[in-house]
């Protein structure tokens, strides 16, 4: 009967670990685990304004805070991670500009993200009107999301 109760427990044990994030943000380690993962993934926001404005963004998953940046003309921030087994992996953004801002999700379980991600990289642009993804299917930016008015 012990040994049952140990294989449950390292059963349960297994199962724990593999439902956390590893994420790394320009290539440094926020959390330095073993985990398990289903697939790696890239996620990059560029600023795309033409009117010079700065792109300020504030990313994070449930597990990991990547911290508020702010971005110039053709700057980007990219960051690395792998989906966790239960596929419930999700990355925000809250992002402002001068006279707008929104909070988007950049990153979740979607088969049509994935296809227009090309199944590796979700690359981000933001612009005058809005957010958009890069479609690498068919290589085009596709408006996701509007600015909303003021702060």
């Amino acid at each position: 009967m012990n040994c049952i109760k140990q294989f449950f427990l390292a059963i349960c044990f297994s199962l724990a670990i593999t439902c956390q994030d590893h994420v790394l943000v320009g290539g440094t380690t926020t959390r330095d685990i073993i985990v398990p993962k289903i697939s790696e993934w890239q996620v990059t926001v560029v600023n795309g304004l033409t009117t010079g404005e700065t792109l300020c963004i504030h990313c994070k998953s449930k597990e990991d805070d990547l911290g508020e940046i702010s971005l110039n003309f053709r700057d980007s921030f990219s960051w690395n991670f792998g989906e966790n087994m239960l596929h419930s992996t999700l990355f925000w953004c809250y992002m402002s500009k001068d006279d707008g801002h929104m909070n988007v999700k950049v990153f979740w379980d979607d088969v049509i993200l994935f296809h227009r991600c090309g199944w590796k990289n979700c690359i981000w642009t933001a612009k005058t009107d809005g957010l958009y993804l890069w479609n690498l299917a068919n290589s085009e930016d596709v408006l996701s999301e509007k600015w909303e008015v003021g702060w």
